[in-house]
Order: C-alpha cells, then sequence, then structure tokens
C-alpha cells in the first residue's frame, strides 16, 4: 500500500472514532448526533493529513512516473 493509500486509512480511522465519540458525547436526536460525527471526522481526517504533509512525512505530488 502506498504512503498516500496508508495515511487516508489511518486519517479516516482517527477522524471516525474521534467523530464518534463527539457525536455521542453531544448527544441529542440521531440527525443530530450523525451529523457532528461527519463533520468531525471530517476535520480531524484532514487536520491528520494535513499535519503529515507539513511535517513533511508524507508528499502529495504527482510524478511523470506514478510513483
Amino acid at each position: 500500500m502506498s504512503e498516500g493509500k496508508t495515511l487516508a486509512v489511518i486519517a479516516g480511522g482517527v477522524g471516525g472514532t474521534v467523530g464518534a465519540f463527539v457525536g455521542v458525547a453531544i448527544g441529542g436526536d440521531a440527525l443530530t448526533v450523525t451529523l457532528t460525527t461527519l463533520v468531525v471526522a471530517l476535520l480531524v481526517g484532514v487536520a491528520v493529513i494535513a499535519s503529515a504533509v507539513i511535517a513533511g512525512d508524507v508528499e502529495f505530488t504527482a510524478e511523470p512516473d506514478g510513483e
């Protein structure tokens, strides 16, 4: 698996876990919990990817040879 795919899986897992925790903690009706979970999961996932890119751990550049 490439670095980008690995990072996407990790970001998705971390984002989903944190999002679910926050969604349940806030509570309310099912729609509120679902929307809160999705928004927080998206934000956390993006933050994980952004921090890895900024730290230089992963490069998202298109190279002509596809590597």
